[in-house]
């Protein structure tokens, strides 16, 4: 079934949809599930391959989260060892600016603390 290119997003939409409709209503036994795939073995090998290819989209998404965080995390870490040697122990106000920042405020951040005379002159935004 082909569909001219300005309508493939909203039938997309509409076929979604569709699938959380049967799978909201249809709550199938295990037993159930079984003499579907038996059956049906076209559509659930389909449905599956749907399912499995959403499923490693949400894991790479995550996957990509998960580095994105931890690569803020060893930042603000570093940038706290740096502030501590130069400056004493940070506040709780800059405590908290440092763990919700991002990456790459915090590699800014990192690049002011090395010349900076004051914490002013590296949180100044």
């Amino acid at each position: 079934m082909r569909h001219p290119r300005s309508e493939r997003v909203a039938v997309y939409a509409e076929a979604v949809r569709g699938v959380l409709e049967v799978d909201i209503y249809a709550h199938l036994s295990e037993e159930e599930r079984m003499i579907y795939q038996q059956e049906h073995a076209p559509e659930a090998a389909a449905i599956s391959g749907f399912a499995e290819r959403f499923l490693r989209q949400g894991e790479a998404i995550g996957e990509a989260r998960g580095e994105t965080r931890g690569e803020a995390r060893g930042e603000a870490r570093l940038l706290r060892q740096l502030l501590t040697k130069r400056f004493g122990k940070p506040s709780e106000l800059i405590e908290r600016r440092l763990e919700t920042a991002d990456a790459e405020t915090l590699a800014i951040w990192f690049d002011r603390a090395l010349e900076a005379r004051a914490l002013e002159d590296i949180f100044y935004d």
